[in-house]
């Protein structure tokens, strides 16, 4: 890290008082250089092949957003990056908070939803043409392989709750087939200028304007995956929240009744901030309505997915996730019936 720091002219974040080392599936650092720069430096996990083609991936965004790219699409610059070592380094964007910790501290207002859906319609009008259609790295989940049964290696690595998850999507045969028309639906749609791996974790909020970050899956691909992934995490999280005012002490532990009940309020409760953030999307996209149908059924895998990352650490599946991810089955088993219920309709604003 210092040296590539050091051959970017940026100076040395070694011993310097605010370098923070942040969370995350990657090794990341923050804070400002002896020379007075703020930058952010991410290690990517993983084979070097792999993160070579992320880190290209990512130079490919940069290169358009900053060669006429539009205004409105902002994301933080990419100052310089090393494949050997698997570095990437970022301008710093100060005081800046990801939508998700906005999200839980109940402070993302309906113009920085709308700007969020905004940030992605900006996204997919960039011009898809330049990119690949085939990418040096593909989202692997959903996955028709995996359904038929996972490889020895996955196997070996699973926790005892992960292996039940995959049991129950593989035996779960009308489940499987949503997935697998899924993905048939997705090779045929019409490809954009797409993040690939888009939550709320991907937004960062500073002085009122959102910002795009981690574009290592950029290519052309499907609108209704980063759609249906921020639609997906905003559902999951107002899902956890419906039902995490039960006792796990309580005499009596909650019904079928009770528990599809908090479900319901929990949709009915991030509906509006989902209408918003849809309505910001068709601002820059008023054509794009059309995806709705497959933005469900993704918003509808992110629920199966959070379900699989959190078994990852777990013995064995716990009610109350297994009840969240009913909801995804539901939407991608239905995704016509929910359009309407997550207000995925044209846009007022």
């Amino acid at each position: 890290m210092e040296s590539l720091l050091a051959r970017l002219g940026l100076g040395s974040l070694s011993s310097q008082p605010d370098v923070r080392k942040l969370p995350g599936r990657n090794t990341n650092w923050i804070g400002t250089t002896d020379m007075g720069r703020g930058v952010f430096v991410k290690r990517l996990a993983g084979p070097s092949e792999m993160t070579a083609a992320r880190i290209r991936q990512c130079l490919a965004f940069d290169r358009m957003l900053r060669n006429g790219g539009p205004s409105g699409l902002l994301s933080p610059h990419c100052l310089g990056a090393d494949a050997e070592a698997h570095l990437l380094v970022y301008e710093a964007v100060p005081g800046a908070k990801t939508a998700a910790e906005l999200v839980r501290e109940d402070e993302l207002g309906d113009d920085l939803m709308y700007s969020v859906g905004r940030t992605v319609g900006l996204l997919h009008n960039l011009p898809s043409g330049e990119l690949p259609q085939g990418a040096e790295t593909t989202p692997l989940l959903p996955s028709a392989e995996l359904l038929d049964g996972i490889p020895i290696s996955l196997f070996e690595a699973s926790s005892a709750a992960e292996l039940q998850v995959w049991s129950v999507m593989q035996n779960d045969l009308p489940l499987a087939g949503a997935l697998r028309r899924l993905l048939e639906e997705e090779q045929r749609a019409g490809l954009v200028a797409a993040h690939c791996d888009l939550r709320l974790d991907q937004f960062l909020v500073a002085d009122g304007r959102v910002h795009l970050t981690d574009l290592e899956e950029f290519q052309a691909g499907d609108p209704a995956r980063d759609i249906g992934g921020v639609i997906g995490d905003l559902l999951h999280r107002a899902l956890l929240a419906a039902v995490a005012q039960e006792d796990p002490y309580a005499d009596e532990p909650v019904s079928h009744a009770q528990m599809v009940a908090r479900l319901t309020d929990g949709i009915r409760t991030v509906r509006p901030r989902i209408e918003i953030f849809w309505q910001g999307y068709l601002s820059e996209r008023p054509g794009a309505g059309d995806v709705a149908g497959r933005v469900v059924a993704f918003a509808g895998w992110h629920l199966l997915d959070r379900l699989l990352a959190g078994a990852r650490n777990a013995p064995r599946l716990a009610a109350i996730p297994r009840a969240v991810a009913g909801i995804g089955r539901k939407a991608l088993l239905t995704p016509e019936a929910f359009i309407s219920t997550l207000g995925l309709t044209e846009a007022t604003r």
